[in-house]
């Protein structure tokens, strides 16, 4: 091809292209696909405080409460921040205790996390494991005498609340318990699991349930008196 029928080509095809460009037949980039009614983002982001992702629910409600009328972006704001932080503060001392496993403090401060979160179980087993490493504090030593109360367990809550309670530390709540615990297990505080029933917030009655057995229906019981309750509110 001669050296001017090229160069011809070539402008043709640059004068083609600014056409083109011109008339709207450039490629495009896809729309953005229309956010969500506020609603059903505010209901995602409420699914995301169940689901116990706390972290992004806090931001998100950050959002949301920018909002002057959303007085309940508010208060999902805070709770998903307390969550959030209870759950960076437990991750936090499992990983002192993995760290040190002899860490009396992680020990306690891990037992009052949990047994704020309602896992009594847990709970308990730090409180104990802490106590036998050293001194725990007055707060740990209710906390755990509160524990005992709920499994019916009156020996264990009494020997607790007096260390609590003693003159060296002489913890009030301690004393307010101890005290409320003498008319209600008397002389048998040495019988363990006395079948009394605590009224710790909806922790549980501390009754249980028998076990074993020859599967044989027993017959119905006389009634009996209902077993006293101490609500910690009124101690």
């Amino acid at each position: 091809m001669p050296p001017k029928t090229a160069r011809a080509v070539s402008m043709l095809s640059i004068l083609a292209a600014v056409f083109l460009a011109a008339s709207g037949c450039a490629p495009r980039t896809a729309p953005q696909a229309p956010a969500p009614p506020p609603a059903q983002a505010f209901e995602s982001v409420r699914q995301a405080l169940e689901q116990g992702r706390f972290d992004q629910a806090a931001k998100d409600f950050a959002a949301a409460a920018a909002d002057p009328g959303r007085a309940d972006a508010r208060y999902y704001l805070g709770l998903a921040l307390e969550k959030d932080a209870a759950q960076k503060a437990r991750q936090a001392y499992e990983e002192a205790l993995r760290a040190d496993p002899a860490l009396e403090d992680a020990m306690e401060s891990l037992g009052l996390l949990l047994s704020n979160q309602g896992d009594t179980a847990q709970a308990k087993s730090w409180l104990v494991k802490a106590g036998s490493k050293g001194g725990i504090s007055p707060e740990a030593l209710v906390r755990l005498g509160d524990i005992y109360l709920t499994e019916g367990n009156c020996q264990e809550a009494l020997a607790v609340y007096q260390k609590a309670a003693g003159p060296q530390v002489g913890y009030a709540p301690a004393a307010r318990r101890l005290e409320a615990l003498r008319g209600l297990c008397g002389g048998r505080a040495g019988a363990g699991k006395a079948g009394y029933r605590w009224n710790a917030g909806g922790a549980g009655d501390g009754t249980g349930s028998p076990a074993g057995g020859t599967g044989a229906i027993p017959a119905p019981a006389a009634p009996k008196p209902g077993p006293k309750t101490i609500d910690l509110n009124d101690i």
